[in-house]
């Protein structure tokens, strides 16, 4: 596999064939460390280069561009040796090429999103060569312009698939900090394709055993609560989907996230064991309290007065708790299209919130934004997106629901 700066150095010289060096040589210079000088130059003898710095920005833009292009066949060769390694790598050392990764995803993402970038980048360098004998000037700077597309448009798809191959491999253990920054990387650089794939490698990934040689693994335990995807993680995973439009890809980062026994045993670790954890004890509380009341009457005897007010306070706990989980599990005010269908369980309903929630961006995303064409949209992604909705025990566009239909 080339490295990109040989893909530079090459298209290049093709280049210098067609006598169109002058074209080209502000997207590849000669030497990185000569931008520097060129520009010390020009701040010696121009002024106007010293009251505006971005007239020389073409030169100083295009070295910062291959040094970036130089940094990612560095970290190439940092992933290759750390694959290669007959060590287990610790956490610190994978984040370190993740955060190098995020911070070039960034840098090309940014040069990337200008107008009519994702048009040059799928121009490969071949046809550059078409405007080579073109005397134009403007049509020199925009095969330079191309050029310099389709090379970020092949580093972000080497960047892409080295962070996949860095935290796909066996002898990395996946943390949530690891998973999180890989997210991060894949959402800059507008490749979230793997991150379904790397979240069941989060719950089903074999561990390795640190220290041991050879490398030694335990078996995954996928529905054990450390499994569980968070849940801010899960929903920056489809932000990234929904913006490359890849409704399969958005199941796919739902049915691995927020739909697995993990993800509910957590939240119900997290949510509901204190509240059930009070209810249990709510019964000796009442009546350690009713048996502290029955103190201060006489108009009967202190066992029927506890029994009396233990009663009363028992009630009154219960239908309060009653009505409070009545009230969150059948809250309706955070759902846009997507509703529960009539027979739910409200466990079912409370448990699997989450899961709605992302369904109803999803179809937030796919459908018209104007509440008075709800219900208008066709087409196969439409069709089928209605029908995992009603699978799922879920309604899209509920007609009494929807404008002017009350």
């Amino acid at each position: 596999m080339r490295s990109l700066s040989t893909l530079v150095n090459g298209s290049t010289t093709q280049c210098m064939k067609f006598g169109c060096w002058t074209s080209l040589r502000l997207v590849i210079p000669r030497r990185v460390d000569s931008a520097p000088k060129r520009h010390q130059h020009s701040q010696r003898h121009s002024k106007k280069a010293i009251k505006h710095p971005t007239s020389i920005g073409p030169q100083s833009k295009h070295s910062e561009e291959l040094r970036a292009l130089q940094r990612v066949d560095e970290l190439l060769q940092d992933a290759l040796k750390l694959l290669e390694s007959s060590t287990v790598p610790d956490e610190a050392t994978v984040l370190d090429s993740l955060r190098t990764c995020e911070s070039l995803a960034k840098y090309f993402s940014a040069s990337t999103d200008s107008p009519g970038a994702a048009e040059e980048a799928r121009v490969t360098p071949a046809m550059n060569l078409l405007f080579l004998d073109e005397k134009d000037t403007h049509k020199s700077s925009q095969s330079a312009a191309i050029l310099a597309a389709a090379i970020k448009s092949q580093a972000v798809e080497r960047l892409s698939s080295t962070a996949y191959k860095v935290v796909a491999s066996p002898k990395v253990f996946i943390t949530p900090k690891i998973l999180e920054t890989y997210v991060h990387v894949q959402s800059s650089l507008g490749k979230p394709e793997t991150l379904s794939q790397i979240f069941s490698l989060y719950a089903n990934k074999p561990m390795p055993k640190p220290g041991s040689s050879p490398i030694q693994y335990t078996a995954a335990s996928p529905n054990s609560l450390a499994s569980a995807i968070p849940t801010k993680i899960a929903t920056e995973a489809l932000t990234a989907a929904i913006e490359a439009k890849n409704l399969d890809l958005c199941l796919d980062i739902i049915n691995s996230s927020v739909c697995t026994p993990a993800f509910r045993r957590t939240k119900i670790f997290k949510r509901a064991l204190v509240p059930l954890l009070g209810l249990s004890l709510a019964p000796l509380a009442a009546y350690t309290l009713a048996s502290q009341i029955s103190v201060y009457q006489d108009s009967m005897s202190p066992e029927m007065a506890t029994n009396i007010a233990f009663a009363g306070i028992l009630a009154y706990v219960s239908l309060t708790a009653t009505v409070g989980i009545v009230a969150v599990t059948t809250a309706n005010d955070q759902m846009d299209r997507v509703t529960w269908a009539t027979g739910t369980r409200l466990r079912d309903r409370w448990l699997r919130e989450e899961e709605r929630a992302m369904i109803d961006r999803v179809a937030g995303a796919w459908g018209f934004k104007e509440t008075w064409r709800r219900g208008e949209e066709e087409g196969p992604d439409w069709a089928a997106l209605k029908e995992v909705t009603g699978l799922r025990g879920m309604v899209l566009d509920r007609v009494e629901l929807m404008e002017g239909m009350e």
